[in-house]
């Protein structure tokens, strides 16, 4: 593992104290913290506050409350021009809604974007900007990790709450990736199962192991292989049937076949993680209906538009059997 490539991925620095507080002195959180990171312009922590990512105790604090007690202060600094922090992150559009009633919607979250509200600052994440858009509660079950661009389910109201939690917890939503790795993935298609636990050499990290951890089960399926540049690339078509972190990195990387840009699993360079969220599939129980969404072309990153000109159209293929039929009843 590349330890540097690794922290160079990350979008922030963490500090973490032990604070005790003076004898005789109290001090506020900004006055421990501009004593502990002098090389901080003093005028930018009114703008840090603001990010967010300052925590006492465990608990997110503002810079005028008091260390009365010993405890723990943290500290994530961004690595991006905190004055530019708008054009660092992808901003939201309207036409990322694909589908939309009213219990539930698809949008496309692009890379880059955390999904929901990170420690390290809560003001750039795609379900806050759902939720000023739309102007009500947006429930996200599922998450993609910031790298990872494509489609998101998202709820608008307790019932659809409910019965997507139910519905991921009995493995009956359908998530389809594609992904680029180097080489000739062969055979053409296989299950993989094993059990995923966390990677003591960072806490980031997960690892498969013989025993101990949870269970992970994901299907993988060469759609298109081609060479570029004297290299062999494989384009896989992925279905993870359970949600556990990182999976699909760690299942690929076990393999021998990191993903193309994962700097967390020795992916080969490239400006982006080729991993793409394609198509969900899932019943509507309202509509009692299946509803199949695939991310449109418009929104294929170049590194998919590229390589389907190569390769050939990519065909998903969809489970074949009747659990999708009954649904979960809320």
């Amino acid at each position: 593992m590349d330890l540097n490539r690794l922290t160079q991925s990350f979008f922030s620095r963490y500090y973490r104290w032990e604070c005790v507080p003076r004898e005789g002195a109290v001090q506020t959180v900004l006055e421990e913290l501009a004593c502990r990171l002098p090389e901080i312009e003093p005028s930018s922590w009114a703008r840090r506050f603001e990010l967010g990512g300052v925590f006492l105790g465990g608990r997110e604090t503002t810079p005028d409350s008091y260390i009365t007690t010993s405890c723990r202060l943290e500290y994530y600094e961004p690595l991006y021009p905190i004055d530019k922090a708008d054009e660092y992150f992808p901003a939201f559009k309207p036409e990322m809604i694909l589908s939309m009633d009213e219990d539930i919607g698809v949008a496309w979250k692009p890379a880059g974007l955390p999904t929901t509200a990170p420690r390290d600052q809560q003001l750039y994440n795609f379900q806050r900007y759902l939720t000023e858009h739309l102007k009500r509660p947006v429930h996200l079950p599922s998450r993609l990790d910031t790298g990872v661009a494509g489609l998101l389910l998202f709820s608008l109201s307790p019932r659809m709450n409910r019965h997507l939690q139910k519905a991921y917890d009995k493995k009956l939503i359908e998530k389809h990736y594609i992904a680029e790795v180097v080489g000739v993935f062969a055979p053409e298609k296989i299950e993989i199962r094993s059990e995923l636990a966390r990677d003591p050499r960072h806490p980031v990290l997960r690892r498969v192991v013989a025993a101990g951890g949870e269970s992970a089960h994901t299907v993988v399926q060469r759609v298109g292989a081609y060479n570029r540049k004297e290299m062999s690339y494989s384009l896989l078509q992925v279905e993870p049937f359970t949600g556990r972190t990182h999976q699909i990195r760690v299942h690929l990387a076990a393999e021998g076949f990191p993903i193309v840009g994962d700097p967390f699993y020795n992916g080969a360079m490239a400006p982006e993680l080729r991993l793409l969220s394609y198509a969900l599939r899932l019943y509507h129980p309202y509509k009692r209906t299946m509803m199949t969404v695939e991310l449109p072309n418009s929104a294929w990153p170049e590194w998919l538009v590229e390589r389907v000109r190569i390769s050939g159209p990519v065909s998903i293929s969809y489970r074949e059997d009747k659990r999708h039929e009954g649904g979960t009843r809320s």
